[in-house]
């Protein structure tokens, strides 16, 4: 039985995939992306793993600016936006690069109150391990460790609910950028 909306504090948690910074060295996001990739014999060796964390945990929380940033810039934006449209908190959360994680993101709006919590992936086609899997995993482990909280995994999204956004998208410039170049 699904709780009655009118009875509970709800929150929103954007599902986002997450940037590596434009200022951040290069060389390390390659590393990274290796020590990600590479075969669990070689994750198992102690100073590569702990290397491995290290990284992560630099690139995650390297300071963020719009300039530096601009995909979390604008997921934080549309965050805004879906919180001014619903009258409801909505925090972002990440799958990698970028703090805080999806993970986090659901524990934080309910320590600050929510018991239902709506989780919504900005990556809206299937075929990808990050809404299929790794998200999943996310809301899942959340169910557990908030037995008492709705959590709520909206995905996937509805084909005619996307279709109507990208035609609409194109309908619009259609209708007001006719030969216009980007």
């Amino acid at each position: 039985m699904s709780p009655d909306p009118n009875q509970c504090n709800s929150a929103v948690v954007l599902a986002a995939h997450g940037a590596p910074p434009t200022d951040y060295p290069r060389f390390r996001v390659g590393m990274l992306m290796m020590l990600e990739y590479a075969p669990k014999p070689i994750r198992r060796v102690f100073f590569l793993r702990a290397w491995h964390e290290s990284l992560i945990r630099e690139v995650t929380t390297w300071p963020r600016r719009a300039d530096n940033d601009p995909y979390k810039a604008a997921v934080d934006e549309l965050a805004a936006g879906v919180s001014l449209r619903l009258s409801l908190p909505v925090l972002a959360g990440y799958n990698e690069f970028c703090v805080p994680t999806v993970a986090d993101a659901i524990d934080q709006v309910i320590k600050e109150g929510a018991d239902r919590v709506i989780v919504l992936p900005t990556m809206l086609l299937r075929g990808n391990a990050h809404t299929e899997s790794e998200i999943h995993v996310a809301v899942s482990e959340a169910r557990h460790r908030h037995p008492s909280t709705h959590i709520a995994y909206a995905w996937p999204f509805e084909l005619d609910r996307m279709v109507s956004l990208f035609a609409g998208q194109a309908l619009a410039h259609l209708a007001s950028d006719v030969g216009a170049q980007p």
